[in-house]
């Protein structure tokens, strides 16, 4: 299984970046996980969306989502044989907020699926697995085991809460929420302390941080607070073997 960061950054992008955006290749499956701001174009360096098995989204906020809006344009001029129709490609998200939902799937080639915390989907070698996450519109984590047995959990943005270690227990990657460097910035996210505990007490191999504040580059001041032996920043554009 591979990871490939589009995007990292949130609220929003730093010049040249994007916001949330995760590129995962199992085999011949093709997966998209969230669709910031900036995301749709860096990952047709790697394949058209049409072709894509799903997209899956932890949460409606729109620098996880927004790229879906001009995504339709891309899915609407696919290029079809003469006789075939145009692939709606499959979309995992969670019900609420309805309007959001409404405003990106209504009109456009998406396949809309709702899931939530405790619901179990396959795409196609890939076993997703969705854990409720603490964040102020519903959000899922997930699990996500593939063809080999290598696990990735993806916390999506949450901050905090108890128990939270059990859902990525004993995974080979842990893909978490870093938005805020320490703890004089307080809000629904964690801090990079606080993703290195989640990473400790979880007992995963390697931690990847990611969801960098988008008002400044926070990379220097992040690994200034890792206190986890196998912690990577992540880099957008680069691809990790999980």
């Amino acid at each position: 299984m591979y990871l490939t960061v589009l995007g990292r950054h949130g609220p929003y992008p730093r010049p040249g970046g994007a916001c949330s955006g995760y590129y995962i290749e199992d085999g011949p499956t093709r997966v998209l996980i969230d669709c910031g701001s900036g995301v749709l174009s860096r990952l047709m360096e790697h394949v058209h969306p049409a072709h894509l098995d799903a997209i899956v989204l932890s949460h409606l906020h729109f620098d996880h989502c927004s790229d879906l809006f001009v995504m339709r344009y891309a899915l609407d001029q696919q290029d079809v044989r003469e006789g075939e129709e145009k692939r709606r490609v499959p979309l995992y998200t969670p019900a609420e907020p309805f309007e959001t939902l409404k405003a990106i799937t209504t009109g456009a080639l998406f396949a809309q699926h709702t899931v939530k915390g405790g619901d179990e989907i396959q795409i196609g070698s890939l076993h997703f697995s969705f854990v409720p996450m603490a964040h102020p519109v519903p959000t899922n984590g997930m699990r996500i085991t593939g063809s080999d047995g290598a696990v990735l959990f993806f916390t999506g943005d949450t901050k905090p809460y108890p128990g939270m270690e059990a859902g990525p227990m004993g995974a080979d990657a842990l893909l978490a929420d870093a938005c805020f460097v320490n703890e004089s910035q307080t809000g629904p996210h964690m801090n990079v302390k606080e993703a290195c505990a989640l990473a400790r007490n979880a007992g995963v191999k390697t931690l990847y941080l990611t969801h960098m504040w988008g008002k400044y580059d926070t990379e220097e001041e992040v690994k200034k607070e890792i206190d986890f032996s196998s912690a990577i920043v992540v880099k957008e554009r680069v691809r990790y073997c999980i």
